[in-house]
């Protein structure tokens, strides 16, 4: 079993915060505008550091 600890570094402290929803849209925008991503991704609120993080839609990672 993983430790809390280990959970939080493992979902947080290697992604970008972002203060808000819509800076987080920002940042989708800018991936697939300028890195070429047609992936949807979703921007989602995070329970460790209150910010919010972009991620891979669910069902979608790995295609």
């Amino acid at each position: 079993m993983s430790s809390k600890r280990r959970i939080r570094r493992r979902s947080c402290t290697r992604k970008v915060r972002h203060l808000s929803p819509e800076a987080g849209q920002a940042a989708v925008r800018v991936l697939h505008a300028r890195h070429g991503y047609d992936g949807r991704m979703d921007v989602y609120r995070c329970p460790f550091c209150n910010g919010y993080h972009v991620g891979h839609a669910r069902g979608q990672r790995g295609r």
